[in-house]
């Protein structure tokens, strides 16, 4: 029953409001409705339920972008650019049914009670999703996405989407700055976060900002010194970045909380371009005489606990149609056992879900410095946003310190390039949705033809799949832009989607360009 209810729920305009009193008679106390739950009751969940959306699109993500490859007949798709509806799904409901159909109510319930802090951090997720999931998806119901008996709500753009998100963090940041109504909760009392601490939550939605405006570097919009300025309000430190904590079994036998990304990845293994991005394998990687092994490399690359050997990467160039199922043994597992595998600090049952750190916000500043050429003030962004990510994975200082002393890394800002910068960016958003931001951005590793090249592409090594999906994506030049509509709306709301996108119905929609995804 609450299955075909959320899909039903999603179908039918993605909303569910409180029905008009057509009977005047009085509420059952012993009846849930949506008016009687406080704002620190309400807040819990819908981080929650934001944090499992969005790294459930972040799974995807790092499987079409080759950091993962998978077996399963969903996963297998997605490794092969088949980006089928059914693959695609799941990060679309728990947007929309468990997150973003709770905030109205949140801020409503926080508006009478002058709970003005949980307003603030209700929009930010708003805004932060809705965001993330136009990058996701292209386009989504928002504008009436949650009226009141509309069942089949119209598609809005990107760029509308965007425009309306950018506005709600300002409106989010204000709230965060004003004081609470006395008897008005502390944020403290609900915030699984960042523990009430609303400089952070402001902190979080500039870097947000500074994340959407740099994925228009393509467009005419891009401004970098916006960007940089929203970069000195974001975080800065591996201690401000909005790390989701998941419970380990040892804590809790409830399944719902352990970390997303082991419950996700049972059967994925990791890629050998992964792999060779970690250990410096690929073409132009930073070298010289003082070389040292990446000490994140054993928390992220699984050994096999009997041998000691470090798992091989699936090469996605060579693999079959067939995929690499029958053959799955031969690579580590994700998920580290006592007996079997290290596994990856990311799958752990206890991990930390990274929605938003300070070394994505290092890696942007080198970006757009060295964009700018100023290269020395990009060669520290870029060591920087190595730092933190160590930092927040449990790096040992010392180690961090040797490693960003040796060769393995850029040590002369003449020497640096933007390839360096984005494979490194590349490995501290592991099973991150921006993964496949970045690498649609910045054009993969092609030419301007659009095709392969890796004298020139930045992202060495990232190829078409073997086992590419030719219907989707016939011709050389042709590489994953978005996701799929949603099932959902395509069984439910098919005329607003194709009035929304025409295109949408064609077989080689994935391959369209979102609208800040321009070609240059």
């Amino acid at each position: 029953m609450k299955k075909i209810f959320s899909i039903m729920a999603v179908a039918g305009a993605l909303m569910m409001t409180s029905c008009d009193k057509w009977l005047d008679v009085n509420d059952n106390p012993n009846i849930p409705n949506t008016k009687v739950p406080t704002v620190d009751l309400r807040l819990p969940s819908i981080i929650a339920r934001f944090a499992e959306a969005y790294e459930s699109g972040g799974t995807r993500a790092a499987i079409i972008s080759q950091q993962l490859a998978g077996t399963t007949v969903n996963n297998w798709a997605l490794s092969r650019w088949n980006i089928s509806t059914a693959a695609v799904n799941w990060p679309y409901q728990p947007w929309y049914i468990y997150t973003a159909n709770n905030i109205p109510d949140l801020i409503e319930k926080g508006e009478a009670t002058g709970a003005n802090h949980y307003i603030g951090a209700g929009k930010v997720i708003w805004a932060w999703g809705f965001a993330a999931f136009s990058d996701m998806y292209g386009m989504l119901p928002y504008e009436e996405a949650f009226q009141g008996g509309l069942m089949t709500p119209k598609y809005d753009q990107g760029d509308l989407i965007y425009d309306k998100c950018l506005a709600e963090l300002d409106e989010a940041i204000s709230y965060l700055q004003m004081g609470q109504d006395a008897a008005a909760p502390a944020l403290s009392v609900g915030d699984y976060l960042f523990q009430g601490d609303t400089k952070k939550w402001i902190a979080l939605a500039n870097g947000i900002k500074a994340r959407m405006l740099n994925h228009l570097s393509k467009t005419d919009k891009f401004k970098a010194a916006d960007v940089l300025a929203l970069l000195e309000k974001a975080p800065k430190t591996a201690s401000e970045s909005a790390l989701y904590q998941y419970q380990d079994r040892i804590v809790s036998t409830r399944p719902e909380t352990e970390s997303l990304q082991f419950q996700n990845n049972s059967s994925n293994r990791l890629t050998k371009l992964y792999i060779d991005y970690v250990l410096g394998n690929y073409t132009g990687a930073p070298t010289g005489a003082n070389n040292m092994e990446d000490p994140r490399a054993d928390l992220l690359i699984p050994r096999f606990v009997a041998s000691g050997l470090r798992t091989p990467g699936v090469d996605m160039s060579q693999i079959p149609e067939a995929g690499f199922a029958s053959s799955i043994t031969t690579y580590a597992a994700l998920r580290p056992t006592a007996s079997v595998s290290t596994g990856s600090a990311y799958v752990a049952p206890g991990a930390k879900g990274l929605l938003l750190t300070s070394s994505e916000m290092h890696f942007i500043k080198a970006e757009v410095l060295f964009n700018q050429n100023n290269k020395a003030g990009a060669l520290q962004a870029y060591k920087d946003g190595i730092k933190d990510h160590m930092e927040i994975l449990g790096v040992p200082a010392a180690n961090i310190t040797s490693y960003l002393a040796s060769t393995s890394v850029a040590q002369s800002a003449s020497a640096l390039t933007l390839s360096q910068i984005m494979i490194q960016k590349y490995i501290a958003l592991s099973y991150s949705p921006e993964v496949f931001n970045d690498v649609r951005r910045l054009e993969y590793c092609t030419d301007a033809s659009g095709k392969y090249n890796e004298s020139v592409g930045i992202y060495k090594g990232l190829k078409r799949p073997g086992a590419v999906f030719t219907i989707a994506l016939p011709s050389e030049d042709m590489w994953p832009r978005r996701f799929t509509v949603a099932s959902y709306s395509i069984n439910y709301n098919y005329e607003q989607v194709i009035k929304a996108d025409p295109d949408a119905a064609d077989a080689t929609y994935t391959a369209k360009r979102i609208w800040w995804d321009v070609k240059k």
